[in-house]
């Protein structure tokens, strides 16, 4: 469950702790989408962690089962007293909550590929203000290529006009 022990140590959900606090980076949204609609079908008086888990709200929010595993909480839910989504569809209302389409794990891949194009950025600007400094510095080194060609031609000159003095 987290970094706070073992899913099978006794380690209870605490709604104050962040995102951090999970070696999951999607168990603290699935808790927090669940104790959201949970509180929106028992009342905002509900707490997570003194009531037992509601395999209708976790099909609810989970969007049903997946390869026959729930959304969360797959071994502590009682499947044979918890509603099919196909019962949930056809009991609710336009007063029920809302079925929510299950977010698979690709859509945090994602979100986290999402950072790449950032860095990537990054990384050619750092390479472009480089690229611009070496430009600059070659540009330096050119223009003093250039003086000392200049210096070197007018020596030159001057020693020949020398010798031809001289003879």
């Amino acid at each position: 469950m987290a970094h706070k022990g073992k899913a099978t140590s006794d380690v209870n959900y605490n709604p104050e702790d962040g995102p951090e606090a999970y070696s999951n980076a999607t168990a603290h949204s699935r808790l927090s989408e669940y104790t959201s609609m949970a509180r929106e079908v028992h009342g905002p008086e509900y707490d997570p962690t003194t009531e037992d888990l509601d395999g209708e709200v976790v099909m609810r929010v989970g969007g049903g089962k997946k390869h026959g595993r729930y959304w969360i909480a797959d071994g502590a839910i009682d499947s044979s007293s918890t509603p099919t989504l196909s019962q949930i569809r056809a009991r609710s209302t336009s007063a029920s909550p809302a079925i929510r389409p299950r977010q698979d794990t690709s859509r945090y891949q994602i979100q986290a590929l999402q950072v790449i194009p950032s860095l990537s950025v990054v990384h050619l600007l750092l390479y472009t203000f480089s690229l611009h400094y070496c430009n600059i510095g070659v540009k330096i080194l050119q223009s003093q290529l250039e003086e000392e060609r200049r210096q070197r031609v007018e020596f030159e000159a001057r020693m020949r006009a020398e010798r031809e003095a001289e003879q």
